[in-house]
């Protein structure tokens, strides 16, 4: 899986070699998507998108978007300080992200419907 951040495409690798759209993100937001991770229950983590950001400034508040294994698209974070790194533990009970503009890793506590807490 890559993530086309200015289109706002979640694209997949086709068996034979082509790219595939998984997920359309362009009605979440119109801001670039950043980064893609997978849980082990085959949940996709998407981070970016988000608000504008404020004038002056060159990135608005991001957020974290879940694309299930049947589709479904939805936001499940907001007010991501520049999400610039994520990461599932290997219990898939913990998302990691590296907020760049906050200076810190914030962890989410995984539910089993791929929700965020």
């Amino acid at each position: 899986l890559v993530v086309s951040g200015r289109e706002g495409l979640l694209l997949g690798q086709e068996a034979d070699g082509t790219l595939a759209t998984h997920a359309d993100l362009r009605g979440l937001s119109k801001n670039p998507w950043n980064e893609v991770v997978v849980d082990g229950r085959g949940n996709v983590y998407v981070n970016g998108g988000g608000p504008a950001p404020a004038q002056g400034e060159h990135f608005g508040p991001g957020t974290i978007v879940l694309i299930t294994r049947d589709g479904l698209v939805r936001q499940v974070a907001e007010n991501i300080a520049f999400a610039n790194g994520m990461a599932v533990t290997p219990d898939n009970r913990t998302l990691i992200v590296a907020e760049s503009h906050a200076n810190r890793l914030t962890a989410f506590d995984l539910a089993a419907d791929g929700g965020l807490s």
